[in-house]
């Protein structure tokens, strides 16, 4: 299944796309797919800025522009741009608000992992809208075997606190279970455990919730996200619209 296919069962969009491995690479691949339509790309964290010669975007406006915002066909970048002008932070929740009904399908990045693969969140993380129809998490399966260093994890000792895997400890399934349902493969609640501190992945959401394992490019990968999806809670499984492997840069997903 292509990744157009799946996400138009859910109609007018307003996705938050959260987690590590693979945001901005989802954001940017739904928004070219959605394209003939009033699209928004946007963050409510901090992005890079894309060159306008990528063709990823068709025109850019940043917060003093939405009372006069006139939306046309295409792909629309909202953000207020850095000092560097490499990358852009999030409006007001409230401008946002105000923007997002102007607009067929709005794509948002709503966390931040620092390019690494792995992460945990803090109490105020993702930032999600209240006009959110779809909250998106993805992971990537790859670190599974690897060792537990700074260079693969971000926020590394709420990671450890959250996933139970401390620094140098090779990462299994079973550390990925808390992360995504905020339960160990125990059964004890530690997203009530690090009520205030750390949570996982789908604590903070809103609408649909889509749990994406990215970057499968093998039968080892596609083995292991079926093995993880057998092992979540069930009652946690039922509060998922789907779970989905596959790869972004092959545009192939299989529904688990």
């Amino acid at each position: 299944m292509r990744l157009a296919d799946f996400f138009n069962r859910f109609g007018r969009q307003v996705v938050s796309i959260s987690g590590c491995g693979g945001k901005t690479s989802l954001l940017w691949a739904l928004a070219a797919r959605a394209r003939g339509k009033k699209t928004l790309v946007t963050t409510t964290t901090h992005t890079q800025k894309p060159d306008p010669a990528s063709g990823l975007f068709d025109y850019f406006f940043d917060e003093t522009a939405v009372a006069g915002l006139k939306v046309t066909d295409g792909v629309g970048l909202a953000g207020n741009v850095s000092g560097s002008g490499f990358s852009i932070s999030s409006f007001s929740l409230p401008a946002l608000e105000s923007v997002i009904p102007l607009f067929d399908n709005v794509f948002i990045e709503a966390d931040g992992s620092r390019a690494k693969p792995l992460k945990a969140w803090a109490a105020y993380e993702p930032v999600i809208t209240d006009s959110t129809t779809v909250s998106v998490g993805v992971l990537p399966l790859w670190p599974v075997g690897r060792p537990v260093s700074e260079e693969l994890v971000h926020r590394l000792p709420l990671f450890t606190a959250l996933s139970g895997a401390g620094e140098g400890c090779v990462i299994g399934l079973e550390h990925y279970l808390p992360l995504i349902s905020g339960r160990t493969a125990d059964g004890l609640d530690i997203d009530s455990a690090l009520s205030g501190f750390a949570h996982s992945l789908f604590k903070i959401s809103g609408g649909e919730k889509v749990l994406f394992f990215n970057q499968v490019e093998d039968e080892g990968q596609a083995k292991n996200a079926r093995r993880l999806a057998a092992m979540l809670p069930p009652d946690f499984r039922l509060e998922l619209s789907a779970v989905i492997s596959g790869s972004i840069r092959h545009d192939r997903i299989e529904l688990l």
